[in-house]
């Protein structure tokens, strides 16, 4: 058994402390939302003293008051569409810039990385004016257009590196059998990238998601509102005491999701970003 030296050991100390740190606050989180204002107010880490009945109504209040059903339902169709949109044209643009030798392939790339280091918020001013003059304002399309495009420059990074691993004599293979470029690249190149778009996906699932600016930006139908704005109902007015039961509940409703894909893909993650950056 090998002794730990004292580098080994700070360094893991360091990640012990550091874990407790990002821990610590979901589980008072998930604690808060078991119980009633009078327990949190009494003794913030004691254990609810009837915690299904608590439970029950901090999670149903929650559910009602922030209209979860309608915005779910909203923030599955934004968010599906915009990946797919997202996924589609970046999976496109990535095979024509690693693939097919064009004399503009490095400027394109070089394009993608320098508008991924733009911040969204710059265009959020030309953007409204956009959907106002084409009439896509306070609908769910212009949220799926926007998303999509933000996106873009993100995925390109992460596709361009997994499309340049692939060996040519796949596709060589597959012109002398007939297929032509498009068979080409549906049947035999994409499925050899399904890491990068694991990877990708679960990466705009979870940008998307938490996103409240650019609902509050292009939509006012509260009909149509995401899961993020739906958490505006907790917000404190004019002075009024806060729930805190239900509010913790909600939140524990908003990132409940995201905590879940993380928990499943979290292999898939990890693999995915380390995976294209070795050339095999």
């Amino acid at each position: 058994m090998k002794k730990l030296n004292i580098g080994t050991f700070f360094v893991r100390l360091m990640m012990i402390i550091w874990s407790l740190i990002i821990i610590i606050p979901f589980v008072m989180l998930f604690l808060t939302s078991t119980k009633t204002n009078q327990e949190f107010y009494d003794d913030i880490w004691a254990l609810p003293k009837s915690f299904f009945s608590t439970v029950a109504y901090n999670f149903s209040e929650a559910w009602t008051r922030g209209n979860f059903g309608s915005n779910f339902l909203n923030t599955i169709i934004i968010v599906g569409g915009a990946m797919f949109v997202a996924l589609a044209l970046s999976a496109m643009v990535s095979y024509a810039i690693a693939r097919r030798n064009l004399r503009c392939s490095g400027t394109l790339n070089s394009m993608y990385m320098i508008s991924y280091l733009i911040p969204c918020m710059v265009g959020l001013t030309p953007m409204f004016i956009m959907a106002r003059f084409l009439g896509l304002f306070d609908t769910r399309t212009i949220m799926v257009l926007t998303f999509a495009a933000r996106a873009i420059p993100f995925c390109v990074m992460i596709m361009v590196s997994f499309f340049k691993t692939i060996p040519h004599q796949l596709e060589e293979a597959a012109y002398i059998d007939g297929a032509s470029p498009w068979r080409t690249f549906a049947q035999v190149i994409l499925p050899l990238v399904r890491p990068a778009f694991v990877t990708a996906g679960i990466f705009l699932f979870i940008d998307y998601w938490s996103d409240y600016m650019y609902g509050l930006m292009f939509i006012s139908d509260k009909a149509k509102n995401t899961i993020s704005m739906g958490m505006l109902a907790f917000r404190v007015v004019s002075g009024f005491k806060i729930d805190w039961g239900v509010t913790c509940a909600a939140c524990v409703i908003f990132i409940a999701p995201i905590l879940i894909l993380y928990a499943i893909f979290q292999k898939q993650i990890i693999g995915g970003l380390t995976a294209g950056s070795v050339k095999g």
